[in-house]
């Protein structure tokens, strides 16, 4: 006979916080169990104290006996009672084969570290008094009753099908790190939507715009957005592709952080879903033309991350799809956009130079303050607008 007891109480030592009445309430419980052991001639005997609420514990205990235990009468579940605390008794009710596999796994759920677990104790230990099976593990895990640390642990123990568990435990923690990030930024970008103003009508955003219309073309000019710091670029980029995902009857588009790299990470890029990419900040305006061919949206498709084996690449095209780069101030060769015979092609790139905020400013400033933005509007432009380079100045012919 075998049997698991559950002892709850919310009063005395039970709902102690202090971590030494807790071991002290354990160490009793576990002379108890001795006792109770001898009483009942147990073989084996597991224990374990858990966190069953912030506010108190509870005790596990299984025990395997060496005869079956006959006991009548109002009292005869008198000798399971622990300092007034009468226990939850789950017998095995498991019989021939079977009874022996779910004795180790009663063992093994008492005294395994669940999460919760504070204190544990066995004379029956796993991997020496019997042996552990991963399939114990995995419903531990899927019933949340074990962190992913702990289930990697004791699976590295019984060894057998670990490699698969580790590759499942790394792609989890992969995809809860980036759905994470997901959900803090789309948070984040609620929370600021009633922040937003209102874009300006730029001509070469609505050219670009309207040569978005589901039509099929051989090819369609990438919009390349010019201008100081604080002046909206990146707003304007988000709100023109906005604009053509509503035209395409598409969810999104996708956002790619250049800089100075010299490669696009568009493993993400999904057209079922995005009407285009946003390459924010680029480094230089030779980067459009060193990628010509697959951000011109022509009806190829385009290989990305190759390497000599070609294990990690992946196919994507922006045919029908839109391009938008933005770049600051500082980036290098922006004067290319006027002078080469490829970027200065307004059916290949089209420019928009930003000289004012891409954004319509609030009329309601009051006159105390537009004096204040009047007298400082010089230093604001300093601060706020310059380039990194303040010397440089660009003059782009918008004709082309």
């Amino acid at each position: 006979m075998a049997v698991q007891l559950t002892y709850n109480s919310s009063h005395g030592d039970f709902a102690s916080l202090e971590e030494t009445v807790l071991r002290q309430l354990f160490s009793r419980f576990l002379a108890f169990l001795a006792w109770l052991a001898r009483e009942l001639k147990a073989e084996g005997t597991s224990a374990t104290m858990e966190k069953a609420s912030p506010l108190q514990v509870h005790l596990h205990a299984y025990l395997h006996l060496a005869q079956p235990f006959h006991r009548r009468g109002r009292d005869a579940l008198h000798v399971f009672e622990f300092e007034g605390v009468r226990p939850h008794l789950s017998p095995n009710t498991t019989s021939g084969k079977g009874y022996m596999g779910a004795v180790r796994y009663g063992h093994f759920y008492v005294v395994v570290d669940k999460i919760g677990t504070l204190f544990n104790s066995t004379d029956f230990p796993p991997f020496k008094a019997y042996g552990v099976e991963g399939w114990w593990l995995d419903n531990l895990l899927k019933a949340g009753k074990l962190t992913r640390q702990t289930y990697l642990r004791v699976a590295a123990q019984v060894t057998v099908g670990f490699q698969k568990r580790l590759g499942d435990c790394k792609a989890a923690e992969r995809y809860l790190h980036d759905q994470a990030v997901r959900d803090a930024v789309q948070a984040e970008s609620k929370a600021l939507e009633s922040a937003m103003l209102p874009m300006k009508t730029f001509g070469p955003v609505e050219e670009f715009v309207a040569c978005h219309d589901g039509q099929p073309r051989f090819r369609r000019p990438i919009l390349a957005i010019v201008g100081g710091t604080r002046l909206g670029k990146s707003m304007l980029a988000a709100h023109t592709l906005k604009r053509v995902a509503n035209k395409l009857g598409l969810a999104d588009f996708l956002e790619v952080t250049v800089e100075d790299s010299e490669n696009m990470d568009l493993a993400d890029f999904d057209r079922r879903v995005h009407a285009g990419v946003l390459l924010d900040g680029v480094g230089d305006a030779m980067f459009l033309k060193r990628n010509r061919e697959a951000l011109q949206g022509r009806p190829k498709i385009v290989k990305g991350a190759r390497s000599a084996t070609n294990v990690f690449s992946y196919s994507y095209s922006f045919c029908g799809r839109a391009v938008v780069a933005t770049f600051d101030l500082s980036a290098q060769n922006l004067e290319e956009l006027q002078t080469d015979h490829w970027l200065r092609n307004r059916q290949n790139v089209q420019l928009l130079n930003l000289q004012e905020p891409a954004y319509i400013e609030p009329a309601s400033l009051s006159a105390a303050e537009s004096d204040v933005t009047d007298s400082r509007s010089d230093q604001r432009k300093r601060r706020w607008v310059a380039s990194p380079a303040p010397k440089r100045e660009l003059h782009f012919d918008e004709s082309g």
